[in-house]
């Protein structure tokens, strides 16, 4: 599986959780660069990136 296979699982896989949350696809994606972006940076693992993200959906939910 490539990269670009793997990213869009993780994305697919992201929206079928952000449809139960009520996020729209454009917040998910705003933040799964950011999360990935960050991770090139800091090295972080696929689960603690996949975990982040889901983290950041969940505060976008509860709103500031």
């Amino acid at each position: 599986m490539t990269d670009t296979d793997t990213s869009a699982a993780e994305l697919r896989g992201l929206l079928g959780f952000a449809r139960g949350l009520g996020l729209d696809e454009a917040t998910v994606r705003e933040i799964y660069g950011a999360v990935g972006r960050e991770a090139m940076v800091t090295g972080a693992s696929d689960d603690d990136r996949i975990a982040e993200v889901r983290k950041r959906m969940l505060a976008a939910v509860r709103g500031p």
